[in-house]
């Protein structure tokens, strides 16, 4: 059996500001900021797929507050609609770090978010 990805954390500074930029600006699908169990810090999460026993399809975009210095990781997304999330962040002055463009896999943008992270976003060809 070969490992696969199941979870990814980003240490921010500001988790309701980074739970805005991802929700609101790139368009994930992002929960509320919550604590439970036994984890005290406040923090927000994104998940796809789910967890099964026999075969977990589950992936997880956790968003917790920095204890220290913040990441710094290049994340990506699929998106159905480039352009429409390029305006959105334009439109929030978002630092573009690649307009978009073309490419062999699709049409591909990268942004800056707010802790400074690199964010890029992909929309695959039709």
């Amino acid at each position: 059996m070969s490992a696969r990805l199941i979870e990814i954390e980003l240490r921010v500074r500001d988790v309701a500001r980074s739970r805005a930029f991802y929700g609101d600006l790139v368009g994930v699908t992002v929960g509320e900021i919550e604590t439970h169990d036994a984890d005290s810090e406040p923090h927000v999460h994104a998940s796809w797929g789910e967890w099964t026993p026999n075969n977990p399809s589950l992936l997880m975009l956790n968003i917790y507050p920095a204890t220290g210095p913040g990441t710094s990781s290049h994340i990506g997304f699929a998106v159905g609609d480039l352009d429409a999330a390029h305006r959105r962040l334009a439109a929030a002055n978002v630092e573009v770090l690649q307009a978009p463009a073309d490419r062999p896999w699709g049409r591909s943008a990268a942004y800056r978010d707010p802790d400074g992270n690199t964010v890029t976003l992909t929309e695959a060809r039709r």
